[in-house]
């Protein structure tokens, strides 16, 4: 059947002479892969709307049971210039797409994770500064819509408020269970657990809540970013089988 939806390309790469096997992260049917006969040619109807992070409006001739359908038509919705030429939004918007990629399964629809995504590629093209807090909040809000986000206001053993209480310190983050240990009750807890300061754990619960075109207000130190990256790595890693350090993430060492 012919069918036409919006989507955001996660990845492409060459196939044969002159075309190319794009995947998508489609409105209507999640994560698909398409062939796009002839893309790579000189003149080829496709233009520039095959770009990952593109987000794009494509027709496909989709047939049931098969793993890869034919890409027929694609016309660009957004393009995200900035994002594409910016080396620091180019670093987080492809770490945007190879989560998806990567923990999202194929052909299961889901709205809320596509509207996540086209909203956070757009925050990113229009941020001034801070466009790694866009990729944290994304992750957050990533795990929330998969059933495993962490519960970062509260103490999971005695209740204490952690972001307002002066007498926590620290926090150990439980990753089994998603919740927190304050620093009066670490001792001889047994769980396994990633500590982070109380800085950190604020800005954890304003990325988890805040509209995601608002968090790239929020200064974060070289050391409180490179906190939050290894703990959100860390917790989706056990949380999502095979999953993985985001490859897109080496580019951080090079800006």
């Amino acid at each position: 059947m012919i069918v036409s939806t919006d989507a955001i390309v996660l990845r492409s790469m060459k196939y044969r002479d002159t075309s190319k096997i794009v995947t998508l992260y489609s409105e209507k049917f999640g994560k698909i892969s398409v062939i796009a006969k002839g893309a790579r040619a000189a003149r080829n109807k496709f233009g520039a709307s095959l770009e990952p992070m593109t987000h794009s409006t494509v027709v496909i001739y989709k047939k049931e049971h098969r793993d890869l359908h034919l890409l027929s038509k694609s016309e660009i919705v957004q393009p995200f210039f900035k994002t594409h030429v910016e080396p620091d939004k180019l670093t987080v918007g492809l770490a945007l797409v190879e989560l998806v990629h990567l923990v999202m399964h194929d052909e299961e629809e889901n709205l809320h994770m596509f509207a996540l995504l086209a909203d956070s590629l757009r925050a990113l093209e229009t941020s001034e500064r801070h466009s790694l807090n866009i990729l944290f909040a994304f992750e957050l809000k990533l795990v929330q819509q998969l059933g495993f986000a962490p519960h970062f206001e509260s103490c999971a053993r005695c209740g204490t408020d952690v972001l307002h209480n002066d007498g926590v310190k620290f926090v150990h983050v439980i990753l089994a269970r998603g919740s927190v240990v304050c620093s009066n009750c670490i001792e001889g807890h047994d769980g396994a657990g990633i500590r982070i300061t109380k800085g950190v754990v604020r800005s954890l619960a304003h990325f988890a809540s805040a509209p995601i075109d608002n968090v790239s207000r929020l200064d974060l130190d070289v050391q409180q970013q490179d906190e939050i990256l290894a703990l959100l790595q860390t917790y989706l890693q056990y949380h999502v089988a095979g999953a993985r350090t985001l490859r897109s993430l080496s580019l951080l060492n090079v800006l």
